[in-house]
């Protein structure tokens, strides 16, 4: 009896019980102060993988922010529980460290060049796989 009240005791200490439905997204990108950043945002879109492995976004609704790095901001997922981001810089390329959590849950962490061009791409959706190749339909 004492060894199953400490085996509830145990796993109702992890994370097995906690909700992990998604309610917040915290977006930061670092790079050289004071340069420019075009964010597009979008909770509307659908997206899936084809059979080649690309993962393709169909936008349908999107708002799209200039930013002056540093960027901190938190979006509100809780009623759509899913996010698209596409980066660009105003110049040609531009090195950023992104971070992304989701809940105080560390997503993504990862830096580099972002391209005008070849812009940067991000997409969550709760319980779903995604490649990171992503064609993007807006």
């Amino acid at each position: 009896m004492a060894a199953a009240v400490g085996l509830i005791a145990a796993v109702t200490g992890c994370e097995v019980f906690e909700d992990q439905t998604p309610e917040f997204i915290n977006l930061r990108m670092d790079g050289p102060a004071g340069e420019v950043v075009n964010v597009i945002y979008s909770k509307q879109f659908v997206a899936g993988v084809n059979e080649a492995g690309v993962t393709r976004v169909e936008v349908f609704g999107s708002d799209t922010v200039v930013h002056v790095l540093p960027i901190d901001t938190i979006i509100d997922v809780r009623l759509e529980q899913r996010l698209f981001l596409q980066a660009f810089p105003s110049t040609d390329t531009l090195r950023v460290d992104v971070n992304i959590e989701v809940d105080d849950r560390g997503l993504y962490d990862n830096d580099g060049l972002i391209y005008l061009m070849e812009p940067w791409k991000f997409l969550y959706q709760f319980n779903a796989r995604f490649s990171d190749d992503i064609e993007v339909v807006i």
